[in-house]
């Protein structure tokens, strides 16, 4: 069923697929387990895991038809589907409970993994900009999926978009859901992730992912979350409204909830000392926040 090899970037055969993952830190330190969101991959977190390797066992997946993951144009790619793959790769690292962080669409999975998939493996849950309640913003939803519905079926789209990203005018069309300041469109690290987000194989799960997102809303299922919760979201995110952050933090039990000034969808790379201040700090209490219903904000 499972298959790893031992180079820098490493592969598990999960039901027939191969999946890519990245590991950093000492596999007997604590672990934790990082998600991916919507038309990203595993090095999005390329900062989180250079400030947790020392501290942590850090494990980074590219979701199917993600990175450098299978893609199959059939593949199932639900929500509860792509939760069960977390879990399998967490089984086949011998990890039978892992703090969990997610990002966007990650940060869905990871609320359907501690509310309703397998909440008794998750010690700590961070979620990052992540999908409470099925809905996207108007941006998303009007404009985006559209496209990503037609490049399903005419990929030659796709190929246009690989070259148009070069263009200024196009770059900031394409990121203006992401980031509080647009400009940053044009920084390496953005750049990198634009390209790995338009991979050749990306055009049907792309469009896929959007469809799993809207079929799901985890409102009721929020209050089943035993694990102690970061719910970190950017004030000015134009992906995933921040009433989702607002949703999960009043849910969730034991849930505290840090909204980031001058931030878009990606507090990783917009405001990443903020942010990874904020994520440090969770992973380091010793015991949970003493809340009873909601966290402080």
């Amino acid at each position: 069923m499972f298959s790893a090899n031992g180079s820098s970037r490493q592969f598990v055969t999960v039901d027939g697929y191969r999946l890519a993952y990245v590991t950093a830190g000492d596999p007997s330190a604590p672990p934790v387990v990082m998600v991916h969101g919507w038309l990203s991959h595993a090095r999005i977190w390329r900062q989180t895991l250079d400030a947790l390797r020392d501290s942590h066992y850090c494990v980074a997946l590219d979701l199917l038809g993600h990175g450098f993951s299978d893609k199959p144009p059939d593949g199932d790619y639900s929500i509860p589907a792509q939760a069960a793959r977390v879990l399998r790769l967490a089984d086949a690292l011998g990890l039978d409970t892992f703090a969990y962080m997610g990002h966007s669409m990650g940060g869905m999975i990871g609320l359907y993994i501690a509310s309703t998939a397998a909440p008794e493996r998750v010690t700590r849950l961070i979620d990052v900009s992540g999908v409470a309640n099925g809905r996207l913003s108007p941006y998303v939803r009007r404009l985006l999926t559209p496209i990503y519905a037609t490049g399903a079926i005419f990929p030659a789209i796709w190929s246009f978009s690989r070259v148009a990203m070069r263009w200024r005018w196009y770059a900031i069309t394409y990121d203006r859901a992401l980031y509080a300041d647009p400009r940053r469109a044009f920084e390496p690290v953005e750049s990198e992730d634009r390209q790995m987000a338009l991979m050749p194989g990306n055009e049907i799960p792309a469009y896929r992912d959007l469809q799993a997102i809207a079929a799901l809303d985890l409102t009721e299922a929020l209050a089943r979350v035993q694990a102690p919760t970061l719910v970190l979201f950017g004030k000015s995110d134009g992906t995933v409204p921040v009433e989702n952050g607002h949703l999960a933090h009043r849910r969730i039990p034991n849930s505290r909830l840090v909204l980031l000034d001058d931030c878009g969808h990606i507090p990783m790379t917009e405001q990443p000392l903020a942010y990874l201040d904020a994520v440090q700090a969770f992973l380091a209490e010793p015991t949970a926040p003493r809340v009873v219903s909601g966290g402080e904000s």
